[in-house]
């Protein structure tokens, strides 16, 4: 998406589907890891911490990709103000668990291992989860992109129902 690219509810429906699409790709890929840590789950210094970490990005990333569908599938039907917030919160959590790959880095990858040809396979974990961390900051843009939208284009005003239609007509001023 270019800087020159008209600001439509469709390019920022695009933008949601694209990190949703590499969401898939990611929860493939630590699938994939996750066989590989049960594989060779003799030679790893402890072995569930790495499990637990791939099971916590798994849930993560998956619960991001229906909050993206769930997203979507509303914009079709008109832009709300809590579409970007739920974007602008996906980024935010995104960006905290950032130290929970650090933290992983630090304790089971950047240190002396019982196995060193595990080292490459730790590495991936790490920065798989690292760089799909890395692009839900784009919902931070996505968030951006709607509400400039809902400012351009206001909800039209609410019809009242009758009740409150004759509320407010016949509502009186307070008397001095």
């Amino acid at each position: 998406m270019t800087p020159d690219e008209p600001l439509t509810v469709d390019s920022v429906i695009q933008q949601i589907n694209d990190r949703r699409a590499d969401a898939v790709t990611t929860l493939e890929l630590i699938e994939g890891l996750r066989t590989q840590v049960d594989e060779q789950h003799a030679g790893f210094e402890n072995p569930q911490a790495v499990i637990d970490y791939l099971c916590f990005f798994m849930a993560f990333i998956t619960q991001a990709v229906g909050e993206c569908e769930r997203i979507v599938g509303e914009l079709a039907t008109g832009l709300r103000p809590s579409h970007a917030a739920s974007l602008r919160r996906l980024a935010s959590t995104s960006a905290a668990e950032q130290r929970r790959c650090l933290l992983f880095r630090d304790k089971c990858v950047n240190k002396p291992l019982p196995h060193e040809a595990l080292r490459p396979l730790l590495n991936e974990v790490s920065i798989t989860t690292r760089d799909q961390l890395t692009a839900f900051r784009d919902f931070t843009r996505a968030a951006d992109r709607l509400e400039q939208l809902i400012a351009a284009h206001p909800p039209p005003p609410r019809a009242l129902d009758r009740r409150a239609l004759f509320t407010r007509l016949l509502k009186r001023e307070p008397e001095a």
